[in-house]
């Protein structure tokens, strides 16, 4: 069976079953598809903590929204918040367990867009994957 078929009776199988209340995949894109979200997603798999350092490295968030963005996917069990220090205050954001099974997700989103959308993604317009790129560190 090809991948496109498999898939196809993946989802058909899932979409068949009497017991679904609702969409899984709209639901995941409720959560993680609001502005923002995903970087800030992108920002604690790269090893971001801080609230500073997303403010810093999410080019257009503001504090408000940042503010937000973490509060939802702390509710959603993605985010755990931690006060480090109490004076002064001082907060570490990171992911769940449940906010790590994120990772395949974004990943599998940046392959897509690396191999068929590489003149948006890359400045030599040229499609790569990420093994590619990890070859390409090793060097």
């Amino acid at each position: 069976m090809a991948m496109n078929d498999r898939t196809c009776s993946m989802i058909e199988a899932v979409y068949s079953l009497p017991e679904l209340k609702s969409c899984p995949i709209e639901t995941t894109f409720k959560i993680i598809g609001k502005r923002w979200t995903v970087l800030i997603i992108r920002e604690l798999l790269r090893g971001t903590t801080q609230f500073n350092r997303f403010l810093e490295n999410i080019e257009g968030i503001t504090p408000k929204v940042l503010t937000e963005r973490l509060r939802e996917l702390q509710s959603h069990g993605i985010v755990r918040r931690r006060i480090v220090s109490d004076s002064p205050i001082r907060v570490e954001y990171g992911l769940t367990d449940l906010g790590k099974e994120f990772e395949p997700v974004l990943l599998a989103a940046a392959s897509f867009s690396m191999r068929n959308m590489p003149k948006i993604v890359f400045r030599d317009g040229k499609p790569r994957t990420p093994d590619d790129i990890l070859m390409q560190r090793r060097q």
